[in-house]
């Protein structure tokens, strides 16, 4: 496997970080449902505000990205071996939606991946002018009008739904699984025109660029010009997470939050995709390796994490949905995922089959 092909891998390993910790906000509480300006106090609301400017709005087009530079670093598989590849995923990723985790958008972004085969092997500059486009059209329509329509109104915060709040909770530190296996049903079936928005104007012009950037040599690029490399990469963090401390300012009234997640969050996601291939070089090659074999195992991991945290969290386990603190949350997170790169590490080294044998299609790729 090739230096280009071997870097999305550590990419993902990486990335994996800023996925759980995003999930595990979903684990501890109904983030959905409160307003956390209303909802935290004191030094729990400084920490969400840190964690909410690193991960909000940009975890799901970062892992998109690195979805769509998949299907191209693997089209030479063929359309119809990918489409079987995504629809094992998406079955996997579905069943871990209904029975442990109902917030996943993970099964829409393999969903919206479906999409992305009709560009796999285009030319770079048509899957780029897509992407664009929708993304322009996000911004013309889902950013800048409902900023308008948010300055014009007299309702400026999202107040948090104590009885809401309060029946995720009944349920989900009850025992009753059958009840909680209803209730992820419910949130997948409800998310409706939500789903729809993220999936037209932030997953799939995510795929596409990951899939443009694939073709460009993105990675070669990096290489080859470093320098502007680097201007480009502190140009997008530095804009994007500016954009979300606006949020944060704002007291995440409707304005600032839509700025902070329909902008600052795609952007902020381009700049960490476009710093972590421009380090991937750098590092020392035994720490590349370490989060490189968990970027391999990632489906596998992804999994093993939402059971953990299933069991940590729910009724059934420990119980401590609702119950701690975003700093604690984030010591587990971080526990599990020093606990998944050891694993993902030892299945490397005694090249143990995992959910990722579905990748394969001969022995030959199997070795690489």
């Amino acid at each position: 496997m090739n230096d280009s092909n071997r870097q999305i891998y550590f990419i993902g390993g990486i990335a994996l970080s800023l996925l759980f910790i995003y999930s595990g906000l979903y684990f501890m509480m109904p983030l959905n449902e409160i307003n956390p300006f209303e909802y935290f106090f004191g030094r729990d609301l400084n920490v969400y505000n840190i964690v909410d400017i690193i991960t909000g709005g940009s975890v799901l087009p970062l892992i998109s990205i690195i979805t769509g530079w998949l299907l191209s670093q693997y089209g030479f598989k063929g359309r119809k071996h990918l489409a079987k590849v995504l629809v094992t995923v998406l079955v996997i990723l579905t069943l871990n939606t209904v029975l442990i985790y109902g917030f996943d958008m993970m099964p829409y972004v393999i969903l919206t991946a479906f999409a992305g085969l009709f560009f796999v092997g285009r030319h770079w500059i048509i899957t780029l002018a897509a992407s664009l486009t929708l993304f322009a059209l996000h911004l013309m329509f889902n950013v800048v009008l409902e900023i308008i329509t948010g300055l014009n109104s007299n309702i400026q915060h999202m107040y948090s739904g104590i009885q809401r709040v309060n029946e995720f909770t009944s349920t989900f530190r009850s025992t009753d699984y059958l009840s909680m296996v209803n209730m992820n049903v419910d949130i997948l079936t409800g998310s409706g025109v939500d789903s729809l928005y993220n999936v037209v104007f932030i997953i799939l012009p995510s795929i596409l660029l990951g899939i443009a950037l694939k073709e460009l040599n993105f990675t070669g690029f990096i290489k080859d010009s470093p320098f502007i490399s680097a201007g480009i990469i502190m140009m997008l963090l530095g804009g994007g997470i500016a954009v979300k401390l606006l949020q944060v300012l704002s007291l995440g009234t409707t304005a600032g939050e839509t700025l902070g997640e329909g902008f600052g969050g795609p952007v902020t996601a381009i700049g960490y995709f476009m710093l972590l291939a421009y380090i991937a070089d750098s590092i020392p090659k035994p720490v590349f390796n370490v989060f490189y074999n968990l970027g391999r195992y990632g489906l596998t991991s992804y999994i093993i994490f939402n059971i953990f945290m299933m069991f940590i969290f729910y009724g059934f386990g420990l119980a401590l949905y609702g119950q701690i603190s975003i700093q604690m949350l984030i010591l587990i997170v971080g526990a599990l995922y020093i606990l998944l790169i050891i694993l993902a590490n030892l299945l490397a080294r005694y090249n143990v089959s995992s959910l990722e044998q579905i990748f394969q299609t001969n022995k030959k790729m199997k070795r690489e």
